[in-house]
Order: C-alpha cells, then sequence, then structure tokens
C-alpha cells in the first residue's frame, strides 16, 4: 500500500507509473474530471468508452475495440462518478477478460465503495480471479469518512507496482501530515455498523 496525499493524487501517481508516453489508456465516459487529464500528463492518450443511460451499461464489443496495440490499461471507477452506477460481477468479469487477454493493468478508483444504494453491492475488480496482480486500487478518506480536507489516499497494488507508485510520489507531492494518517487508520477500523449508519 502507498500512502499518498489524497485519492486524486494516488491515480495521478498510478498513472505516471504505470504509463510511457505514446501508450493508450481505456477511460469510460462520463468521467471524473481527472481521468482524461491525469492520463494527458502521463504522455499517455486515453481512449474513450461510452456508459449509456439510462443504466450506464458498455458494449463490451465496443470495450475491445478501443484497446489497441498501445493501449497499457483501463480506468475502472464503481461506484462511479458522476453517474452512480455501480458495475455489476459480470461487467468486472468482461473488464478482467479483456485485462488478461491485452496484457493489461486496470487502475481503480473504488473512494465510493462503501456508499451504495438500492440493494447494490460494490465489487473489487482486484478479488476477481487473474485480477490481483494487474490491479491498482485508489481510495481514501474523503467520501466515506467525510474527510476532504485530510487528502489522505491510497493505492494498493502488488509489491512491484507499489514501489515504482512510491518512486513517483515522492517526487510528485508532499505527503500526508503523520497524525492525519494515524487518524485515518482509526477509522478505517470503524467496523460495519459505520457504513450502515
Amino acid at each position: 500500500m502507498t500512502v499518498c496525499c489524497g485519492a486524486t493524487e494516488a491515480m495521478i501517481s498510478a498513472l505516471l507509473a504505470t504509463l510511457d508516453p505514446g501508450d493508450e489508456a481505456l477511460v469510460f465516459t462520463p468521467f471524473y474530471e481527472n481521468y482524461g487529464p491525469d492520463c494527458v500528463l502521463a504522455g499517455a492518450v486515453p481512449r474513450f468508452v461510452a456508459l449509456r443511460p439510462p443504466h450506464w451499461d458498455f458494449d463490451p464489443a465496443e470495450l475491445a475495440a478501443a484497446c489497441g496495440p498501445r493501449t497499457r490499461a483501463i480506468l475502472v471507477n464503481t461506484p462511479h462518478n458522476p453517474t452512480g452506477k455501480v458495475f455489476t460481477r459480470a461487467e468486472l468479469h468482461v473488464i478482467a477478460d479483456l485485462c488478461q487477454e491485452r496484457d493489461l493493468v486496470a487502475v481503480t478508483d473504488e473512494i465510493y465503495e462503501y456508499i451504495l444504494y438500492d440493494g447494490h453491492a460494490h465489487v473489487s475488480l482486484a478479488t476477481l480471479p487473474g485480477m490481483a496482480e494487474r490491479t491498482i486500487t485508489i481510495s481514501g478518506l474523503s467520501k466515506t469518512w467525510s474527510a476532504t480536507g485530510w487528502r489522505i489516499g491510497w493505492a494498493l497494488a502488488s509489491a512491484e507496482r507499489t514501489a515504482a507508485i512510491r518512486k513517483v510520489h515522492d517526487f510528485h507531492t508532499g505527503g500526508a501530515p503523520a497524525p492525519l494518517q494515524e487518524a485515518a487508520a482509526e477509522a478505517l477500523d470503524f467496523g460495519p455498523e459505520y457504513f450502515r449508519t
């Protein structure tokens, strides 16, 4: 795990550690405002794949067609900002299959994982077979724990990937204050009752 100054910092650090200039990254649209620019800042070209209303589904054939020889990553945000869509297990399997077939890294923003409605359940892409080593999971305290000003976020990934992310992060931004990191560790242990209420 790499602790960063906010989930947005974790995302750009993960992309800078993963993508080389000229690479491509798949991005579902609409998207949180930083994803496209983060790809560009990493020197990569964002390749957009539409999520279509009313259920914000994607077309698996369109996703596969958007994946070219220079594609190295896919950004997945679930629960999704701005639509609120929660990717289904079946949709995540489509994404996982594509990642494994095309040797892609999945960079997931799961910061809304505990903010769910209407019986939806969050499934982390990294928990699917074959995905733990090829997924970078981004999250933070700002949403669920109402601590936006603390700017505490993190990236969970394999040791090799987090080592690269830490190298980027060390030169990209300052560290989160130690007392806030300790408070974050306490908040992460609040338990299931906290999420229910």
